[in-house]
């Protein structure tokens, strides 16, 4: 079985380079634990963190799946 390597780095590096994240693909800042989600189409700094307390959705901005101020992670497809 193969391990899942998720997309990592600096905050600052993730700025830099800001990438275009697969939809669903993960990526994470390695000094600020906080991590995002690609729709395939927002570069990396319009994309919303995940996990956040504020509520949202953590799809990667895709949809605005709320159910009582919990996020639902839908992988946007909905």
């Amino acid at each position: 079985m193969a391990d899942i390597q998720h997309k990592r780095t600096t905050a600052a590096q993730w700025t830099i380079l800001n990438p275009v994240l697969a939809d669903g693909e993960m990526g994470i800042e390695t000094d600020t634990r906080q991590f995002k989600f690609g729709n395939g189409v927002t570069a990396w700094s319009g994309l919303n963190y995940g996990g956040s307390s504020a509520g949202g959705n953590v799809d990667g901005g895709v949809s605005d799946s709320i159910y009582g101020g919990i996020p639902i992670i839908d992988g946007g497809g909905i």
